[in-house]
């Protein structure tokens, strides 16, 4: 399927990339499938960075630095993958990601699994884990927060699974830099269906 999809559009294998917003016909990400994916999301063991921000922004994902290629290329769902060979090997829903610019990543990630390009601490997940967040006061996180931390804030986040803990401090500056800087891919990423899949490129 990646060799006959590329081949269609005058590429005869995927290459590595260097990245340019502002130059055209860059090509950043194909799938095996077209539309937008639900059900199970599987990250490959040289995405970890991605896995934590698609948990961020409300999605299960799994991860694990473990993972061999030969249970990621049977497992049901969607694998998001940076290994041409992995991608050709999978039968089912499969995104292979051709840049090595972490918001392009992002940008082509949160189409293909439908989610907004913004943080909502009701519905985030625990980036380490995938864990469910639930709100706690101050008194809930003393002394394991630092005190200063503790004193500027009112509001934390437990992962009721790993039981780490969050806040939103000026973190959130980079967070928000970051989710602006895949909007704007976003906008200027055209995504092709093609021999049933899809090729996503900057126009």
């Amino acid at each position: 399927m990646v060799g006959s999809m590329m081949a269609l559009i005058g590429m005869s294998k995927p290459r590595k990339q260097v990245f340019n917003p502002f130059h055209g016909d860059y090509f950043v990400a194909e799938a095996n499938f077209c539309g937008t994916v639900e059900g199970a999301v599987y990250v490959d063991s040289m995405l970890g960075w991605l896995a934590r921000w698609i948990r961020m922004l409300g999605r299960h994902a799994y991860y694990d630095s473990n993972y061999s290629d030969g249970f990621l290329s049977g497992v049901d769902g969607l694998v998001i993958t940076r290994d041409v060979g992995l991608h050709r090997s999978r039968r089912s829903a499969s995104l292979l990601l051709l840049t090595d610019d972490h918001a392009a990543w992002l940008a082509v990630a949160s189409r293909v699994l439908g989610l907004g390009l913004s943080i909502d601490m009701r519905s985030t997940l625990c980036p380490e884990c995938g864990g469910r967040l639930a709100r706690v006061g101050r008194d809930e996180v003393a002394g394991r927060v630092p005190v200063g931390v503790a004193a500027r804030h009112t509001d934390f986040f437990k992962c009721v699974d790993c039981g780490k803990i969050y806040w939103v401090g000026s973190h959130r500056i980079k967070i928000d830099a970051m989710l602006n800087k895949a909007m704007d891919i976003s906008k200027r990423i055209n995504s092709i269906c093609i021999a049933g899949g899809t090729i996503f490129k900057i126009d």
